[in-house]
């Protein structure tokens, strides 16, 4: 079988990985003139790593095991401890926070050569019988069995399945950077999110003596991401005074270590932001021999750290349902129907998870906080479809 895969970015190169691995002809199409391996710090669960281990992509050296998440109040009360690592010891694999450019890279690793193809803009999708023409901006155009769509929450080939339907804007933006920050956060393996009543800061570490950090702040901007030291025209995009840190000093300049020693640190050229966006999961994401992985099927805002998961999960449930299949078309209504329960699940906690501010800070009043290694096990564990023998 020969795979088209609109987009180079972490789900559709994950996805040839995947598909490669399964015996398939991939050839991966994207837009930009070279590869996209940049990127903020992200959280790989421990199934992540699981199904990266399957996908033979290397797990050594990458970023920073993350042995517990503690959740505090703004004023430095405890809320919620999780064990990562008992999850680690039970299921043989570690959380991991990393740059994303760094699963980009092990990814591009395990791909077969002559796979991926740049500066080509897929404007067009046609159907026709046993086959998938993507036709692209240059005249040109790639054939294949099947046609996947990587192509992000934009996606071309998500508007060709269900239609111009773009996501929902969730009214909060992440204030982020990763920088080399002489912090203390109590451990290296550790990564601590402080709530306040309105927004959070999350800090982890994702190796190299680097640290990923996030403020939460209300957005009411643009859906477009805005890089670290760019201007903004747009006057709902500039914050007070003109200055982004300026922003983040006011709402969060009182909050507790090392909070305010991470506001001390930063500089006005360190702040990126990025919109939360939440896409509803259609009933049907694929027709034919086509079908979506990644943000274009699902994308989720980044408070719950699933991004890079859903991707993975992804491309092992398609590489599994598609490595003996007799009917390509069939072979990809399976993987929806695996996946897309799991999807709903997460974009249901997604929208729970805006809401959550006022229900942990009523955690304070429990002294030392709860226990939620539970939670989080189940959550990883529904998520782990690398151990289950239904997936074929």
């Amino acid at each position: 079988m020969k795979a088209v895969i609109i987009g180079a970015g972490v789900s559709g190169t994950l996805t040839a990985v995947g598909l490669a691995r399964a015996g398939h002809d991939v050839e991966i199409y994207e837009r930009a003139p070279q590869l996209r391996d940049g990127g903020n710090g992200v959280m790989v669960w421990h199934n992540g790593t699981g199904i990266m281990k399957d996908l033979g992509l290397r797990l050594d050296g990458l970023g920073q095991r993350i042995d517990a998440a503690d959740v505090w109040s703004y004023d430095g009360r405890p809320l919620m401890r999780t064990d990562m690592a008992e999850i680690a010891d039970e299921l043989g694999t570690p959380g991991l926070g990393v740059m994303r450019g760094q699963v980009m890279d092990r990814a591009v690793e395990a791909l077969p050569p002559g796979v991926l193809r740049f500066g080509k803009k897929c404007v067009r999708i046609e159907e026709a019988g046993t086959g998938v023409v993507a036709h692209f901006d240059d005249g040109t155009t790639a054939n294949g069995d099947v046609l996947i769509g990587a192509d992000g929450y934009r996606s071309v080939v998500r508007r060709h399945l269900v239609g111009d339907v773009l996501p929902r804007a969730m009214g909060l933006a992440s204030w982020h950077g990763t920088t080399q920050v002489p912090i203390g956060l109590g451990s290296e393996h550790v990564v601590p999110t402080y709530y306040g009543r309105v927004g959070l800061c999350t800090i982890h570490p994702v190796g190299q003596g680097l640290i990923h950090w996030a403020f939460e702040v209300p957005w009411t901007g643009a859906l477009r991401h805005i890089p670290a030291g760019a201007e903004t025209a747009d006057a709902a995009e500039r914050p007070v005074a003109g200055s982004r840190l300026a922003t983040l000093r006011k709402g969060f300049g009182d909050w507790a270590p090392p909070v305010r020693e991470l506001l001390d640190a930063l500089t006005e050229d360190d702040i990126a932001v990025a919109p939360h966006l939440l896409h509803r999961v259609a009933g049907e994401w694929g027709r034919g021999r086509v079908t979506l992985v990644g943000d274009a099927a699902h994308v989720v805002p980044p408070r719950i750290g699933m991004g890079v998961n859903q991707a993975l999960e992804d491309a092992w449930v398609l590489s599994r349902t598609t490595a003996a299949a007799d009917d390509p078309a069939l072979a990809l209504r399976r993987y929806e129907q695996i996946r897309r329960p799991r999807a709903k699940r997460i974009h249901s906690t997604a929208r729970m998870m805006q809401r959550a501010n006022p229900l942990l800070l009523a955690l304070r009043r429990t002294r030392k906080g709860v226990n939620g290694t539970k939670m989080l096990r189940a959550n990883i564990v529904r998520g782990s479809s690398f151990l289950n023998d239904d997936v074929r």
